[in-house]
């Protein structure tokens, strides 16, 4: 769990501008860089508009943190040959398409940290132990 300060860190990197609120689509990506998974749909009930600190930080008291092994039992599902991997192809398309419609950027860097093998498939056990920590 992260601690006050941690959330609050977070939260002030989100508010470029210093005015004590930020985005709706911010603090959704807040939350899930703090380790939350609130869907979209949370996110909707929870932000409408520009959100302040008290209504960020109690989202994050309120958001769902998975635990590793729903996360392992999510991918596993992909795992069509049931060896631990998947290809790198499809994980992008995963977390682009059914996830929260990540950008480019973002794609690339979890590219990067996923290391998949010279055949381009990736760990999965790997990556959501790297992700999740």
């Amino acid at each position: 769990m992260s601690s006050e300060e941690e959330i609050k860190t977070c939260f002030e990197l989100f508010d470029k501008s210093g005015s004590g609120s930020i985005s709706a689509a911010d603090a959704a990506t807040a939350l899930r860089t703090l380790g939350k998974a609130p869907d979209g749909e949370e996110c909707a009930e929870m932000f409408s508009g520009s959100v302040d600190f008290a209504t960020f930080q109690a989202a994050y008291n309120k958001a769902d943190t998975p635990n590793t092994e729903d996360v392992m039992e999510a991918f596993s599902t992909f795992d069509t040959n049931q060896n631990g991997y998947i290809p790198l192809k499809e994980l992008t398309h995963l977390m682009k398409e059914l996830g929260e419609g990540l950008d480019a950027a973002t794609l690339q860097e979890m590219a990067a940290a996923c290391e998949p093998d010279a055949d381009g498939q990736v760990n999965y056990r790997h990556f959501v132990e790297v992700m999740m920590n």
